[in-house]
C-alpha cells in the first residue's frame, strides 16, 4: 500500500485542464459560500483523478479504478461545477434554456458519452495512447467531454437558477431512465469476455505494481472487470435514485404548500 500511495504524478495536459477550469470559475462564477465550497470539492476531486495514485491505477492497471474516475468526473465534478454558476442565470442563458426545453439532448449527452467511451474499439484505442503518467490527446478529449457532459446532463435538474430546470416529476423520470441506461451498460461490462477491454488484460507493469494488485489484493483481470461493471451500475444508480427521491420530496412539499394556501383562502 505504501508503494502505491507514493505514486503522485503531474501531467502538464491535465494541469492545463485544471488551470483552465480555475480561470473559467474566476470569470463566470459568483463568489458565494455555495460556489466556493462546490468549487473546492470539485477541484479536490479533479486533483484526485489527475495527480494521485488513482491516476496511475486507472491509466495502467485497474479497469475498476478507471471507472471510478469516469463516475467522479461525470456525476460529481460536472454537477459541482454547474452549482458554481450564479443563481441569477446570467451565464449562457440561451444555452441552458435550450437544454430545459429539450431535455432529451441533455439526457443523450450525459448517458451517451459514457456509452461511447466504453465501446471496446474506441476504449482500447484511447487507452493505447497512454505513456507513463502522460495522456494522449484522445484521452484529454475524453476527460473534457466527461466533465462537460456532466454539466449538460444535470443542468435541467439542478441548475442554480430555477427557470432553467424542468419540473420535479419530469426530473424524476429523467433520472430514472438515466439509471436504467447506466445499469444496462454496467451489466454489459460486467459480463463481457475478459479480453474485451485489452488495455488492462496484460499491463506492462511499468511501475511494478502487479505483485501488489494480484498477490496482496487478490484482484484478477476478471474480478477487476466485474468490479468496473458494478461501479458503473450501483453507484451511478444510487446517485440517480437519490436525486430522484430529492425531486420527489420537493414535489410533495410544493403540493402541501399549495393545499395549505387553498385551505387558508377557503377560511377567508
Amino acid at each position: 500500500m505504501k508503494d502505491i500511495l507514493s505514486y503522485w504524478s503531474c501531467d502538464y495536459s491535465l494541469l492545463g485542464i485544471l488551470v483552465g477550469i480555475c480561470m473559467l470559475y474566476a470569470i463566470l462564477a459568483k463568489f458565494t459560500t455555495r460556489s466556493i465550497l462546490c468549487f473546492i470539492i470539485a477541484a479536490t476531486l479533479i486533483s484526485l483523478c489527475f495527480f494521485s495514485p488513482l491516476h496511475i491505477l486507472s491509466a495502467h492497471y485497474l479497469f475498476s479504478a478507471h471507472m471510478v474516475v469516469h463516475v467522479l468526473l461525470l456525476l460529481c465534478v460536472g454537477p459541482l461545477l454547474l452549482l458554481c454558476l450564479p443563481s441569477e442565470g446570467n451565464v449562457f442563458p440561451h444555452f441552458f434554456l435550450f437544454l430545459k426545453d429539450h431535455p432529451a439532448v441533455s439526457w443523450l449527452t450525459g448517458v451517451g458519452i459514457m456509452w461511447v467511451w466504453h465501446v471496446p474499439a474506441l476504449f482500447n484505442a484511447t487507452m493505447g495512447t497512454m505513456q507513463g503518467a502522460c495522456m494522449g490527446m484522445t484521452h484529454v478529449v475524453e476527460i473534457c467531454s466527461l466533465i462537460l457532459s456532466g454539466i449538460i446532463f444535470t443542468a435541467p435538474v439542478i441548475h442554480p437558477c430555477r427557470r432553467f430546470r424542468i419540473g420535479a416529476l419530469p426530473g424524476v423520470m429523467y433520472l430514472f431512465t438515466a439509471c436504467v441506461g447506466c445499469s444496462i451498460l454496467g451489466l454489459l461490462v460486467t459480463f463481457a469476455p475478459v479480453c474485451t477491454y485489452q488495455h488492462f488484460l496484460s499491463p506492462a507493469d511499468e511501475y511494478g505494481l502487479n505483485s501488489i494488485i494480484q498477490q496482496q489484493w487478490h484482484i484478477s483481470q476478471l474480478k477487476d472487470q466485474q468490479a468496473a461493471g458494478l461501479i458503473m451500475w450501483v453507484p451511478c444508480c444510487l446517485i440517480y435514485v437519490g436525486g430522484g427521491m430529492y425531486l420527489l420530496m420537493q414535489w410533495f412539499e410544493s403540493k402541501e404548500e399549495v393545499n395549505d394556501m387553498a385551505i387558508k383562502l377557503n377560511k377567508i
